[in-house]
């Protein structure tokens, strides 16, 4: 069927959800399992009830990436356009990928993109690559959105849109490097709603270790970290106090706290695992080796 459409829309997209909906009609093709989309401005009024008919389930035009801004970064990001979308080269930007699961068709856009640029201090750009997903480009300012700020802003959007979002907080780089830098996250991104869905938020810090240790073969994982992993099999609860002592500096306090526990009881529980493994955490290379067994253990076992 897309084949036949194809050939009578030339300049039609297929893809597997609705895309750049801006002056597209996309129509779900039941046995391709695929969207088609039609520019508005190649097809007739009488094509499109026809097409209707013959494909009841289908999305058109929601008014998305209508700034000139946003049209100029979606060409240049998506569409493989030459022109930069700022003339000052030595301007550096990070992109924000979002991706909204247990999306309702009822979401207003533009409610939603208002809500995203009040989050931040400074003009954001956002480039919808479908209803449902896109990215924030922000310049790098004096002041930016750190994480914990961007963790903290989540709980309210999902609870005044009621749907789950997941962001992807990337780094900063020259606009003229950011293109291919971006593709790059993208993976990261895609790899991490797979692997890493529970998450709300990622980034390069929590995403490589796992993507590392995705990419090993599992006999060589096995062998490297086969002593801890008997210990977390004996004591699951020690392997979560592990990794949140050492997600925290080593700071024991804050790490009792967390815990609920008395910070006696904490070293102990760290005294034990030193005595145990032989492995001492007052060492970076050893945190290192540890901590890449406890998120090793936790994604895989």
């Amino acid at each position: 069927m897309l084949k036949k459409l194809k050939r009578r829309y030339p300049s039609a997209e297929i893809k597997s959800s609705p895309s750049n909906l801006s002056n597209m009609i996309w129509f779900f093709i039941d046995e391709d399992q695929k969207y088609f989309g039609i520019p508005l401005n190649k097809i007739t009024s009488s094509e499109i009830e026809l097409l209707k008919t013959l494909f009841p389930t289908f999305h058109t035009d929601m008014a998305l990436n209508t700034s000139n801004q946003s049209k100029k970064w979606f060409d240049y990001l998506f569409n493989d356009h030459p022109a930069l979308p700022d003339d000052d080269v030595k301007k550096s930007f990070r992109i924000i990928q979002f991706f909204i699961s247990q999306y309702e068709d009822t979401l207003d856009a533009k409610s939603w993109e208002e809500a995203i640029k009040a989050l931040f201090p400074h003009e954001v750009n956002i480039v919808f690559s479908s209803a449902k997903e896109g990215i924030i480009i922000e310049e790098k300012k004096d002041y930016i959105l750190s994480l914990s700020e961007l963790q903290t802003s989540i709980k309210t959007l999902e609870s005044d849109f009621l749907f789950t979002i997941h962001f992807y907080l990337g780094q900063f780089y020259s606009i003229i490097d950011l293109k291919s830098i971006f593709q790059l996250e993208q993976s990261f991104f895609h790899f991490a709603s797979t692997e890493m869905a529970k998450d709300r938020i990622f980034s390069l810090t929590n995403v490589l270790p796992l993507y590392l240790l995705k990419n090993t073969p599992n006999k060589l994982r096995e062998s490297f970290f086969a002593s801890m992993f008997e210990i977390f099999k004996e004591d699951k609860e020690l392997r979560r106090t592990i990794k949140l002592y050492i997600e925290n500096n080593s700071n024991a306090s804050l790490t009792a706290k967390q815990l609920f526990l008395h910070r006696n009881s904490l070293q102990y529980r760290i005294d034990k695992f030193v005595e145990k493994t032989g492995l001492d955490l007052k060492t970076f290379p050893n945190v290192l080796i540890v901590y890449l067994a406890c998120i090793d253990f936790e994604y895989f076992h």
